[in-house]
């Protein structure tokens, strides 16, 4: 202990000796260590934290899938394994639905989740307020009750302590406060929630009745029984799904190829963002192993500086083992104090990534700094300590005492070797450096393409906004017809409107899927036909987005609930089940629909999954043949959107002014919301690659700079014996490019092999794509002339008679 403590003294010493030194290397690890320390933050919340629930490791999800899409799960399913599994402690469902809140200030349309009174229990949480459901609350004949959280309970109620008992209004039904759920406890899986209902088998847009007919509407997880494995339980599951197949032969998810399984409940939450997270995390290690390589570089660099001092201590008696743990130590101490400073940049980073990127990442999980965030700073910092110090402390361990202190003053270099690992770490430094660049160069090319989609209508000046009728104000569908019929005919008078028009899901999006027989398509069984999605609008919906017409006519008004069915499908699902043939006057039968409907029209594709997936089948229905309580209000102005806003409010508030809108946005907000989760990506990326290429920079730089030191005796006699001062500039020049060539060669090997991983993130770019693997070798040779220019036009101005005196 003793030893150790002289050691850190003495090293502490020798830091203060050399402070501008000493800060360079701190802040070039303090960036390695920062970036890495608040990358690893994100990713132990997101990956590696356990839910903050009782046993976390018995919960898991369980989801109904074919081979394409998620089916969700139906009431029926959910009550057969609730009944009649054995692998399951308890089983519970939830869904998410929005209900308006009134007679409490201004209406309030509120995000809801509908639970089955299981779900809590299930967790292991109670609440900070009242109880939790019961059994016979989550019974259709059951008291409507809520629990509210706590954001809700302090925003809405002022934070009362004797709310339980009270009653709110929910869709124009009187509910009572049962409780407030903790503050603390967040429920990621479930989605935005400021509400908990136990009537999990209602939704707000469909009758219970039509829900038990196989909507898949509900999400379910369970608990694992005390020894029972995922492996067991996911074995009854199948049993259990042959049953159901049986029991229930004519449900959409009754189809052979739909499998019921188990899983990770986690995975419900982060599988989206679980490869980003890993690509990042990749990332800020190369950012790492570059900065260490540097101050290797430094280090190897300072080394001719203590030749001498480390001569003397083992002429004096110094083990080189005394001297390896002497410098390993100052070394520590160096990434110890880097590592401290990273902390406060990894925190200010983590803050940013959370700020900026807060619609990247799953909401609901906290992403802090806490003690695994520390001992893993602690342990890269000892790991960075060790890895650029040992190089350097068996280099100046292994210095010849007697040939060191004959030579002292003869400028003679310290050795062969170091310059040779100088030349190895930056030759690392380079080829590091240049894999990030390669795959932020990538998601560069990647996101410019995703720029010029078209997403196949026309965004600039269309304002949106989501109208959720309550079902107990609007039950029938001639009420939600002439709801929505009234708005439109009032906004569309409104000055400065061009067009109105309704549609259930929004651009870039769809709301419906429902199996459908193509006319010409063999008759199987319902379960059986494909899911396609449905998109009921109004019929100036088309003009409104600027959607051409291929083929037939556009609804009219003509086209309502007593009329014979009609529909409109896209392109693609006329070329997919009529390839070649003429789609207009071709029938489907949609759902369990007994009469067909009939093909009037084919509209061009557009972007309804998102910019960056291909457009899938679509069936357009006018709104009076398919109503549905929860639809979209787009507007197209002549004017700014932003600025009818409050005069469309109003006119809703004239119709009905309990009704609230919500999610006012224009298109073209929400077209760039499409792409901000690449764009945040590829900022990313591009700010790790960056800071390695400056890395890079410097090592060259350093590593030239610290040759012409050594070489100035050579320099001098070369400039004595004749040469130009442009041959030793070439000469310079080329050890530069020598090692840049040599590191951009093992780069563009590294980013053939590794860049393979970074697929799922990029749009339309191959992972081998060209261009980026050419330009981006030339740009970072570019960047290393201009790096090894500066400390060859020094060597040029070498004095000969200084150089050899």
């Amino acid at each position: 202990m003793q030893a150790l403590l002289r050691n850190l003294r003495f090293g502490a010493r020798m830091l203060s000796k050399n402070p501008g030194f000493t800060f360079a290397m701190v802040i070039t690890l303090a960036l390695g260590i920062g970036a890495n320390t608040a990358i690893f933050t994100v990713t132990n919340a997101l990956l590696l934290q356990p839910f903050p629930y009782h046993d976390p490791d018995r919960l898991v999800s369980v989801s109904a899938k074919d081979k394409t899409k998620d089916r969700g799960g139906t009431l029926l399913r959910y009550e057969l394994v609730r009944d009649a599994n054995q692998s399951f402690q308890s089983v519970a469902v939830w869904t998410n639905d929005n209900l308006n809140l009134t007679g409490s200030g201004e209406p309030l349309q509120v995000p809801v989740a509908r639970v089955s009174p299981s779900f809590f229990s299930m967790l292991g949480v109670q609440p900070e307020l009242g109880r939790i459901f019961t059994e016979d609350e989550g019974r259709p004949e059951g008291k409507p009750v809520v629990l509210l959280s706590d954001s809700m309970w302090r925003s809405r109620f002022h934070g009362a302590r004797d709310i339980i008992g009270q009653t709110i209004t929910l869709d124009a039904t009187p509910h009572i406060i049962v409780g407030v759920l903790p503050g603390n406890v967040q429920f990621p899986f479930v989605g935005p929630a400021n509400i908990w209902t136990p009537r999990y088998f209602e939704l707000s847009l469909m009758t219970p009745q039509r829900l038990r007919m196989g909507v898949g509407y509900l999400e379910m997880a369970a608990r694992l029984r005390p020894g029972i494995s995922l492996a067991r339980a996911n074995a009854e599951l199948a049993l259990l799904n042959q049953r159901y197949r049986e029991q229930n032969p004519t449900a959409p998810d009754a189809d052979p190829a739909v499998v019921m399984s188990a899983g990770n409940l986690r995975d419900l939450v982060v599988g989206n963002v679980r490869g980003k997270v890993l690509v990042l995390s990749a990332a800020v290690a190369v950012v790492l192993l570059i900065a260490c390589a540097n101050v290797a570089s430094l280090l190897l660099s300072r080394a001719l500086a203590r030749k001498k001092e480390i001569a003397v201590r083992t002429a004096l008696g110094a083990s080189r083992g005394m001297l390896v743990r002497q410098l390993l130590t100052e070394s520590m101490l160096l990434a110890l104090c880097a590592g401290v400073l990273g902390v406060g940049l990894s925190w200010g980073a983590t803050r940013a990534f959370v700020t900026w990127g807060a619609s990247q990442i799953p909401q609901g999980i906290p992403i802090d700094i806490d003690l695994h965030v520390l001992l893993f700073m602690l342990i890269i910092s000892i790991f960075a300590g060790i890895l650029f110090g040992i190089v350097p402390a068996l280099q100046l361990a292994r210095v010849n005492p007697n040939t060191t202190l004959r030579d002292e003053g003869r400028g003679i270099s310290i050795g062969h070797k170091s310059a040779q690992m100088n030349n190895l770490l930056v030759i690392s430094q380079v080829a590091l450096s240049l894999l990030l660049f390669v795959g932020s160069g990538l998601l560069v090319r990647s996101f410019v393409r995703l720029l010029r989609v078209d997403p196949g209508f026309d965004a600039q000046n269309v304002l949106t906004m989501s109208l959720s009728l309550p079902t107990v104000n609007y039950k029938k569908p001639e009420q939600q017809i002439a709801f929505f019929d009234e708005v439109l005919r009032r906004v569309s008078a409104l000055p400065g409107v061009r067009n109105a028009a309704t549609s259930a899901a929004l651009p870039l999006s769809w709301m419906r899927i429902t199996p459908v027989l193509a006319e010409g398509q063999p008759d199987v069984p319902l379960p059986q036909r494909p899911f396609i999605d449905i998109e009921a609008i109004s019929p100036q919906w088309f003009q409104t987005l600027r959607v051409p017409l291929r083929g037939g006519r556009e609804f009219t008004a003509a086209d309502n609930a007593h009329t014979p069915g009609v529909v409109i499908v896209n392109e693609t699902f006329a070329r997919h089940f009529w390839p070649n043939q003429d789609p207009l006057g071709k029938h489907i039968v949609i759902g369990r629909g007994p009469v067909p409907a009939e093909v009037i029209g084919v509209a061009a594709d557009i972007k309804n999954k998102g910019l960056d997936q291909d457009t899938q089948e679509q069936l357009y229905l006018p709104f009076p043949q398919l109503p549905w309580g929860n639809m979209n209000l787009l507007v197209r102005t002549a004017v700014a959107p932003q600025s009818i806003t409050s005069a469309v409010r109003a006119q809703v508030a004239m119709v009905d002014p309990d009704q609230p809108v919500t999610n006012i946005q224009t298109v073209e907000e929400l077209i760039d919301g499409s792409r901000s989760q690449p764009r945040f990506t590829m900022l990313l990326l591009g700010a790790f690659s960056a800071t390695a290429l400056a890395l890079a920079v410097i090592g060259i730089y350093g590593v030239l700079s610290y040759s012409v030191a050594q070489r100035r005796h050579e320099f001098g006699i070369r400039l004595a014996l004749g040469a130009e001062p442009a041959d030793i500039l070439r000469l310079v020049l080329r050890q530069g490019l020598i090692l840049a060539i040599a590191g951009i060669a093992i780069g563009l090997t590294a980013s053939l092999l590794l860049t393979q991983l970074m697929s799922s993130v990029l749009y339309k770019i191959g992972t081998h794509d060209l261009i980026t693997f050419v330009l981006a070798p030339l740009f970072f040779l570019c960047i290393a002339l201009l790096a090894s220019f500066l400390p060859a036009r020094r060597a040029t101005k070498v004095d000969p008679i200084e150089a050899l005196r």
